[in-house]
């Protein structure tokens, strides 16, 4: 019972809590009886067992004793269901409940008790329903106390009153927290209970807070404030740039940008108004078919999609680098299967994102260059000019090589050698293309060279991989890469026998026999495969083209790079190579919100040091104007030893992180129910993201929040987002770079979120899409990598 004296001065607190006491009490003494009637219960029967003993008996039965066989079947299948359903009605008794009802139908009153199995025990008046799938939850998640309902439950009209609806949480058998109409009540410490504030449980205040696409407005454009009020002030976003993201964005419009800032910081701000200051001052230069934006995720392409235009530019390629390495090695090399594999294995992964693979390339381009400078020599009897003129250009890719060393000879380099020794140097230049034009080949030999791999690990990275590891990376990589040469030989085979039969060969495509057939592909890449076959075609044949047979060379005027810490240095280095030698790009991220922690991608000295740029010089922003200073605090102190640099600097104070803690999502999801329906209604233009770290997590969130009438609820499992008023329930890995009014994260339990380096990443990333107010909502055992302060202070 509750303490008489901490109650005394509130009535009101005493009455609920002794009624919510009461109520617990009972049901605890029901299932202690419960649990001893179940132990002197005879033994259950296998239905199991003999279904499958009959199963075996009806295969070997003769037609006329095969009815009452299966009727025999039937219902021991019954039998066995029922048991299920018993089995599935189990009563946790650390915390049986987590919502009560009290409902008035006509002269009958019942109290119904919303839990995660359904339990009804007539003659004790307990009665729990599951809060998934049983009917009558439906009351506990769409009416509020005091309201009438009429609801059909199978094919019973029923009507009443919730005379009394309260949301509970109890933890280890004890009471906790008492959530009602007439106020929110708490138990301290040492027992005693205590009314909270109104506004503890309560999200508010944050309508309109976080940047949407529709407040970039081109100048001289008339707009409301995403409320609908009266303000007519134009919400001009390029009015409130800072001096020092001025300072960035009007940088000379050559040469290499690094910008590093925490979240909100401004970074993909400063990105795309660089792009409209270079594109606004040199049109000709910057045209939008010679500028790339590259981002991690399509729900980011979409947003700047929506903001470009209003900053005067169109039409420019927002790619995902997914999306562009695949456009791109299609046009490269269209003769390869375009079917991805499912499932890469992540030490695969690892391994072909990893930058030693920048440095074994150009070994390997070094060696094939080496090869054909001994064949070179062997064919000219050493003539001095033909390899002064190989050596001279020996940085250049392998091809252009090649063609120098060509039209050299056709310039008059070819008096010094006799004819034999010039036919003898044109065929070694003609093999020497050969090998260039079969990038193919040269990944495959790359990928399948155990010693290789291992001898270049252990002198770039010792450590990076055990045997173990670098065993089963080698064995995936050689069998898939072997089954993409053995389908392209097949393919190549099949175009030259329709050749050799006088018919028009058509070109294969991957997915078309030479027949026009559709064929079954053998082999797939992994993603990171088009990577590696990019790098290769830069090295081996020179720049990339716009086209699968045209030449024009695939040239950028200018790059933006956005969130650039989640690409590996050996994507970056595919995406360098296609800029003009100006070199003009923008790189923006911040490693403290990685999400992939097998890219290769540590800090950037690092990185532009694997990319030959250590001189460039990292420019750093040190202002949040997203999120308010205990988003902030908070955030950085998940980083733990992460965090780096000075603490970000936060523009404005705001609401106070809260934890709320439960026992199953079930409660979670009827307090949070509350809180969004009560918030839509008050604050209709908010938006709102509830993230979970897993998409099974956020099912789970957003059935309950549906069952529980929360409007405009959106599930976002595809980075889909409408960037619209609402609450949107997702993933974390959806929500890289964009912010909401208010973000409640979901599951924040020391299950999904252990106290490992991915886990500390993904909790900042989500937080950190918060621009107003943030929940953490528990099941479980808290997450260790919140704050103690906070576990303390927890509801």
């Amino acid at each position: 019972m509750s303490d008489p004296q901490a109650v005394s001065q509130d009535p009101e607190l005493e009455r609920i809590v002794d009624e919510e006491e009461e109520c617990l009490g009972r049901v605890h003494s029901h299932l202690e009886n419960r649990a001893a009637r179940k132990s002197e219960r005879p033994p259950a029967a296998d239905y199991e067992s003999q279904m499958l003993a009959l199963r075996d008996e009806i295969a070997g039965a003769r037609q006329e004793d095969l009815p009452p066989l299966l009727e025999q079947m039937d219902r021991l299948q019954s039998l066995a269901a029922h048991r299920r359903e018993q089995s599935e009605g189990f009563v946790d008794a650390r915390s049986p409940y987590f919502g009560r009802l009290v409902l008035q139908e006509g002269p009958r009153r019942r109290e119904v008790l919303i839990g995660r199995s359904t339990y009804l025990d007539t003659k004790s008046g307990v009665r729990i329903v599951d809060w998934r799938d049983a009917p009558v939850s439906r009351l506990y998640y769409r009416y509020d106390e005091g309201d009438e309902y009429d609801e059909v439950f199978g094919d019973r009209e029923v009507s009443g009153e919730v005379v009394t609806r309260r949301s509970l949480n109890i933890v280890e058998g004890e009471l906790r927290r008492i959530g009602s109409p007439q106020g929110a009540f708490a138990r301290g410490t040492q027992g005693s209970w205590r009314r909270l504030s109104e506004g503890a449980l309560k999200l508010t205040g944050g309508q309109g807070t976080a940047l949407r696409a529709d407040q970039h407005h081109a100048p001289g454009t008339l707009g409301v404030g995403v409320d609908g009020g009266d303000d007519r002030h134009l919400k001009e976003i390029t009015a409130l740039i800072d001096p020092r993201q001025f300072d960035l964005i009007t940088k000379p419009d050559s040469g290499l940008v690094v910008i590093q800032g925490g979240a909100g910081s401004g970074k993909t701000t400063i990105g795309l108004h660089r792009l409209a200051y270079l594109a606004y001052n040199d049109p000709r230069r910057f045209r939008p078919d010679r500028m790339l934006v590259v981002v991690f995720n399509q729900a980011l392409a979409r947003y700047i999609g929506q903001v470009l235009p209003a900053l005067g530019v169109s039409g420019l390629a927002i790619r995902t680098y997914e999306d562009w390495a695949e456009r791109t090695r299609a046009l490269q090399l269209p003769r390869v299967p375009r079917r991805y594999t499912d499932g890469t294995p992540s030490v695969v992964t690892r391994l072909k994102k990893h930058p030693t693979m920048l440095r074994l390339i150009d070994e390997e381009v070094v060696r094939l260059g080496e090869g054909i400078e001994e064949k070179l020599s062997a064919a000219s009897l050493g003539a001095e000019g033909v390899s002064a003129e190989w050596r001279m250009t020996q940085k250049r890719p392998l091809a252009h090589r090649l063609h120098s060393l060509r039209t050299y000879l056709e310039r008059g380099g070819a008096r010094a050698l006799d004819t034999d020794q010039r036919v003898r140097v044109e065929r070694v230049i003609a093999e020497g293309l050969a090998i260039t034009r079969d990038v193919v080949s040269v990944w495959a030999d790359l990928l399948s060279d155990h010693d290789r791999l291992k001898d270049g690990l252990e002198r770039y990275s010792p450590g990076a991989f055990s045997a173990d590891e670098l065993k089963r990376a080698h064995a995936w990589c050689a069998a898939r890469s072997g089954e993409m040469l053995l389908e392209i030989e097949e393919a190549a085979d099949a175009m030259t026998e329709k050749r050799e039969k006088n018919a028009e060969p058509r070109e294969l495509d991957g997915q078309q026999g030479v027949d026009g057939a559709e064929v079954e592909e053998r082999s797939a890449l992994d993603r990171e495969d088009d990577t590696l076959l990019l790098r290769l075609c830069q090295r081996l044949r020179g720049p990339l083209r716009r086209g699968a047979r045209g030449k024009d060379a695939l040239v950028y005027e200018h790059i933006l790079v956005d969130e650039a810490q989640d690409l590996s240095p050996v994507e970056l280095a595919v995406v360098m190579g296609t800029v003009s030698r100006a070199q003009s790009v923008t790189l923006a991220g911040d490693v403290a919100q990685r999400l992939h922690m097998d890219n290769g991608f540590s800090d950037w000295k690092t990185v532009l040091s694997e990319l030959d740029l250590s001189h460039v010089e990292i420019e750093p922003l040190e202002l949040s104007y997203r999120s308010t200073a205990p988003i902030l605090e908070f955030s950085r102190e998940v980083l733990g030893p992460l965090a780096t640099g000075n603490p970000p600097q936060a523009t404005r104070g705001g609401a106070p992180v809260e934890l709320f803690s439960f026992a199953h999502a079930g409660d979670a999801v009827g307090f949070l129910s509350e809180a969004l329906r009560d918030l839509m209604t008050s604050e209709p233009q908010a938006s709102v993201a509830v993230i979970a770290r897993y998409p099974e997590q956020a099912d789970i969130y957003f059935k309950g929040l549906e069952k529980g009438e929360v409007s405009r609820l959106r599930r976002i499992a595809d980075q889909d987002f409408p960037f619209k008023p609402g609450v949107d329930v997702t993933d974390v890995r959806q929500v890289k770079g964009l912010e909401f009014d208010y973000v409640v994260l979901v599951e924040v339990s020391q299950q999904s979120y252990p106290d490992d380096e991915e886990a500390r990443h993904l909790m900042h990333i989500a937080a950190t899409r918060a621009a107003h107010q943030l929940w953490l909502l528990a099941t479980g055992t808290a997450s260790p990598l919140i704050p103690d302060r906070l576990q303390q202070q927890s509801y």
